[in-house]
């Protein structure tokens, strides 16, 4: 705990000096390490390289200059000192490295970041923000919610979603029996899988179409409505019927989940 909190105030130190970029030491180089990163505004880039540590560099930001009005209110004879932008904070506890933004995020910051290549992540940005990731091996767990998501040349696992943007995947080798989820509301899902890839394909898309040059075995979906009754609380009650159409690669194996509503589902064997 000791050594996360000084960790958390040289970052917060540098970041107020100007520095934008730290260098942070893993507890256990030579084992895996997850790397946690949320942003309110900005973009968040991950690649391998780390070499037993990770390498944290900000950039971009929204500098917090004046306000409509904010002139007006100056006392007579001063004038207005311009803050730069965003700093960030980093907090290393047994290989677990997370990355805030400071005061909040809400003025906006650019990560780009280095880390060894056994990383799992956990990264989400909101607005204003790409996420992109190259070259990694872990379990990914990658939230968008007004900008795309782009992985390339990663290995494992993946559940990555975003609201208004592409989804981009390509992965090299998947963690067998494993599932994964790949989601947008408005967007396109363009996801490339090893060609021995064992999988159970879910796939809904509400106004587009769906491609892919695997031999995909369709077969019926068995799966039944969801029904939420919550009369017995003054509540209601509620059948959900999930329209998918389900297919199988390779034989089958776990199930993969692609869903969007407007944007085309493109899956291509490696």
């Amino acid at each position: 705990m000791i050594r996360a909190l000084i960790l958390s105030l040289c970052a917060v130190g540098i970041a107020a000096a100007q520095d934008n970029k730290v260098t942070v030491p893993l507890s256990n180089p030579s084992q895996p390490m997850t790397l946690k990163v949320h942003l309110v505004n900005g973009s968040i880039e991950v690649t391998a390289g780390g070499n037993g540590q990770v390498v944290i560099e900000s950039s971009g930001g929204r500098t917090r200059g004046p306000r409509r009005g904010d002139d007006r209110s100056a006392p007579p004879g001063m004038h207005r000192i311009d803050v730069g932008p965003e700093g960030f904070t980093a907090v290393e506890d047994h290989n677990v490295v997370t990355v805030s933004p400071g005061f909040g995020g809400f003025n906006g910051i650019s990560l780009s970041i280095q880390v060894p290549v056994n990383t799992s992540l956990e990264l989400g940005t909101v607005n204003g923000g790409h996420v992109d990731v190259t070259g990694l091996s872990g379990d990914f767990d990658v939230q968008n919610t007004n900008g795309p998501i782009t992985l390339k040349n990663v290995s494992g696992s993946v559940s990555a979603s975003t609201v208004n943007g592409s989804l981009t995947v390509e992965l090299d080798r998947v963690t067998p029996d494993k599932p994964m989820s790949f989601g947008t509301l408005n967007g396109k899902i363009d996801v490339t899988l090893p060609a021995d890839t064992k999988a159970k394909l879910r796939l809904k898309t509400g106004n587009s179409a769906i491609y892919s040059d695997f031999d995909v075995k369709m077969e019926p979906d068995t799966t039944k409505p969801v029904i939420e009754d919550n009369r017995g609380r003054n509540g209601r009650y509620r059948i959900i019927m999930d329209r998918s159409v389900v297919g199988t690669i390779n034989g089958g194996g776990p199930e993969y989940s692609f869903h969007t509503f407007n944007g085309a589902i493109l899956i291509h064997k490696k």
